[in-house]
């Protein structure tokens, strides 16, 4: 009979009880290209514009944006999909930030949430002004 602290130790021990590393805080730059980071520069320039408030998490920020605020190049108000393809974008320069998008039904602010490991709240206000001044 296998005595019971040996299989917690084999457990233990095996790799797939071992927690995944955390990726380091540093951004890609080579994750984009030219097109795509021109577009996320414009997309991140408009949604600056939609800011309502920010929020400060234990692990990150929460920012409401009123997205009827900002027009598109046809003058139709940004809807989430907008949104959506900056955090596309961004993620893939960023993949140590965990976003997160919560729309309303009824019509009220979208928030966004960016979270993540320990150092990612301090990195993320340092790169966004707006949380600084918090």
């Amino acid at each position: 009979m296998i005595a019971p602290a040996l299989v917690a130790i084999v457990l233990l021990a095996s790799p797939a009880a071992a927690p995944e590393p955390a990726p380091p805080l540093a951004c890609r730059l080579d994750a984009l290209t030219a097109a795509q980071r021109e577009r996320h520069r414009s997309l991140s320039e408009k949604l600056v514009g939609a800011v309502v408030s920010a929020r400060e998490l234990a692990d990150g920020w929460e920012i409401s944006l009123d997205l009827s605020k900002i027009r598109d190049a046809k003058g139709s108000p940004y809807c989430v999909i907008e949104l959506a393809e900056w955090v596309d974008l961004e993620s893939r320069c960023c993949p140590f930030v965990d976003f997160g998008i919560d729309t309303s039904g009824r019509g009220g602010p979208v928030r966004l949430r960016l979270t993540g490991a320990e150092g990612v709240k301090e990195l993320i206000a340092s790169e966004v002004p707006m949380l600084a001044r918090k």
